[in-house]
């Protein structure tokens, strides 16, 4: 059992270590004069997308895929996943590449063409013209980091992640989660938390690649402190998230389940 447990916390510092680069903080204008900070909306629980192309037609079928990805979170996760379409050397007039996007049907958030959104902060182009990262977290952590082709099955798997560890921070209504015993060695464990306001509770439980593998509805609680039996009869050994939501704000716990 020991051993068991040590090698799944090995799997888990194994898991961590490949986000282990960070974001590199911009601040300035997109080519609509919106001004972006990039730790702010980190910070704030968004999770940022960014593409850098030429543009040119070769760039076209990453640049689509990555905004069609980004597009269905929309309903899922209104508001927060971003797509950011960025010039790659900042020398193309902001005219030029956003016709570029209109014309060949690349929705954005936003887009840049401005040396401040450096792709060599992340390695640079390599043998491509193009360049895919995922942003998010408190921590500025960087989930996702691709030079050309980019697989959507990957770059789902990386928003999803940065999804679970993205805390929104503009908000106190939550207070700080625990779940216990962690790792669980058996088939239950209990999630104790706190609420600064009434609330309708949710609890989410994913698995490390980011996938939802169960569901609660906890229903409007009360001010104070709670706490809820989870259970965990039939799941594999591994590494978790729980993740709890009062609606507006959203906090995950790390577990492992070793029997």
């Amino acid at each position: 059992m020991k051993k068991s447990i040590l090698s799944i916390i090995a799997g888990m510092f194994f898991s961590l270590s490949c986000f282990a680069q960070t974001a590199v903080n911009f601040n300035c204008n997109d080519c609509a004069a919106t001004n972006h900070d990039l730790f702010t909306e980190l910070n704030a629980g968004k999770v940022i997308v960014i593409t850098w192309v030429m543009p040119c037609n070769a760039c076209i079928p990453v640049a689509l895929t990555v905004s069609n990805t980004v597009l269905g979170y929309a309903s899922s996760n209104p508001g927060i996943v971003k797509f950011y379409l960025t010039d790659d050397y900042a020398d193309t007039p902001c005219n030029t590449i956003t016709s570029w996007a209109t014309t060949n049907a690349i929705t954005t958030n936003a887009v840049f063409s401005n040396a401040l959104v450096s792709m060599a902060d992340y390695g640079g182009p390599g043998s491509s013209m193009q360049k895919t990262v995922v942003l998010g977290g408190p921590n500025h952590t960087v989930y996702f980091n691709v030079n050309g082709t980019v697989s959507v099955g990957a770059l789902q798997t990386a928003i999803n992640t940065a999804l679970l560890l993205s805390v929104n921070e503009n908000s106190n209504s939550l207070a700080a989660i625990n779940l216990f015993p962690n790792p669980v060695n058996g088939n239950a464990a209990v999630l104790n938390y706190s609420l600064t306001q009434n609330a309708d509770v949710t609890i989410d439980i994913f698995n490390v690649l980011g996938s939802k593998v169960k569901s609660i509805l906890v229903a409007k609680q009360t001010i104070g402190k709670h706490e809820t039996e989870l259970d965990f009869t039939g799941f594999n050994n591994g590494i978790y998230f729980v993740r709890l939501n009062n609606g507006g704000t959203a906090q995950t716990v790390k577990f492992i389940v070793a029997n």
